[in-house]
C-alpha cells in the first residue's frame, strides 16, 4: 500500500465528487474518481514518465499567483486518463477528469465528470503530486 503522503486529492467545493491518484505497491498509479453518482477507477502506468508529467502539471498550477484564461492539461502516455483545468476570474478551478479503459475491446468504457475547487487549493495539490512523483521515483 502506498504510503499517506503519496496520495494527490482534488475535493469537489459543490459535491460529494473526489478525484484520488495515489502510488500502489506496483507500477501503478490509481486514479479514482467518484462521488456525485458516479465511480470510476484506472490504473496509469507509473514508470513510462506519467507521474513526472502530473508533478509538472500540478506545480505549473500550484506556481500560478493569478487565475489564467484557457486550459490546462495533462494527459497519460496511454490516454487512459486526461486532466484538464480551468479558471474563472474569481478562482474557481474547474478540473475535467477524463477516464477510460478496455480500448478497441467491445466493453470499452469512457468517464468524464468535472470536479469545482478554489485557486487557493493549488498550491497544496502541486505538494501532494510532487510527492507522489517522489513515492514513485519520478524526481
Amino acid at each position: 500500500m502506498a504510503q499517506d503522503d503519496a496520495l494527490l486529492t482534488i475535493h469537489s467545493s459543490n459535491s460529494s465528487r473526489t478525484l484520488r491518484i495515489e502510488a500502489s505497491a506496483s507500477s501503478y498509479l490509481i486514479a479514482t474518481l467518484e462521488g456525485h453518482e458516479i465511480t470510476g477507477v484506472v490504473q496509469v502506468w507509473a514508470e513510462t514518465g506519467d507521474v513526472a508529467g502530473l508533478a509538472i502539471f500540478f506545480g505549473e498550477l500550484g506556481r500560478l499567483d493569478a487565475p489564467w484564461k484557457g486550459a490546462r492539461s495533462w494527459v497519460s502516455l496511454e490516454s487512459d486518463l486526461k486532466v484538464s483545468a480551468t479558471c474563472t476570474s474569481l478562482g474557481a478551478v474547474t478540473f475535467l477528469v477524463s477516464m477510460s479503459g478496455l480500448p478497441g475491446a467491445a466493453e470499452e468504457w469512457q468517464l468524464q465528470a468535472g470536479i469545482e475547487t478554489e485557486f487557493g487549493q493549488l498550491n497544496r495539490l502541486a505538494s501532494e503530486a510532487e510527492a507522489l512523483a517522489r513515492e514513485q521515483g519520478a524526481t
